[in-house]
């Protein structure tokens, strides 16, 4: 009888366990995606800024600019940045920096722009692009 409670409460305690961590993973995946939304958002007014988007180009770019941020090359950078600047309540103006200069120097990113900026836009952002 005692080896059947045990066993009754260990295998109550793996499922209580199990859905811990399956909680926890979720909850992470949300918080990630909203992060990308966030840093994206930022980048997007900051560009809107400098390069005088219009809101069509606003929409294209804040696309452009979320896939970029998805990808591993940019999951990379922005696991380097310290968990406190990302997640405070704004991106601190380095990070902020770091991340829209390694969007610039992006092949794949400065070339999804060319589709969407002018040429007098693509000029001024090649003014912007870290040397």
């Amino acid at each position: 009888m005692k080896k059947l409670l045990f066993l009754l409460i260990a295998f109550s305690m793996m499922q209580v366990s199990a859905q811990t961590l399956s909680s926890a993973s979720k909850n992470a995946t949300t918080s990630n995606g909203t992060m990308i939304e966030r840093l994206a958002t930022d980048q997007v007014k900051s560009l809107t800024k400098k390069l005088d988007l219009n809101k069509t180009q606003q929409e294209q770019v804040s696309g452009l600019v979320v896939n970029q941020l998805k990808s591993e090359q940019f999951q990379k950078l922005l696991s380097d940045l310290s968990v406190d600047k990302v997640t405070g309540s704004g991106v601190s103006e380095k990070s902020h920096e770091q991340i829209q200069n390694a969007l610039l120097l992006d092949k794949e990113f400065v070339k999804g722009m060319g589709s969407i900026l002018d040429e007098d836009q693509m000029k001024t952002m090649e003014g912007y692009t870290p040397k």
